[in-house]
């Protein structure tokens, strides 16, 4: 009887160790989940910086305004 006590306070232990042991890989997967979300979110906000840049170098979308020139006759 003793020895079925301690066997069932074993099997408790191992028991609640097992689920805290779960709950810390659940709670590291989440932390690095988010950290990939927000790496994710970083670079395309840098590609998205990226093609505005290149937009206004290119002058598309009415990004730049527009040059006119003209030659007058010499005089």
């Amino acid at each position: 009887e003793e020895l079925e006590k301690i066997l069932e306070e074993n099997n408790r232990k191992i028991a609640e160790a097992q689920a805290k042991l779960a709950e810390e890989q659940l709670r590291i997967v989440e932390e690095q989940r988010k950290i990939h979300e927000e790496r994710m979110k970083l670079e395309q906000d840098r590609q998205k910086q990226q093609k505005e840049e290149q937009k206004i170098i290119l002058g598309k979308g009415k990004s730049r305004p527009k040059l006119s020139f003209s030659l007058k006759a010499a005089e």
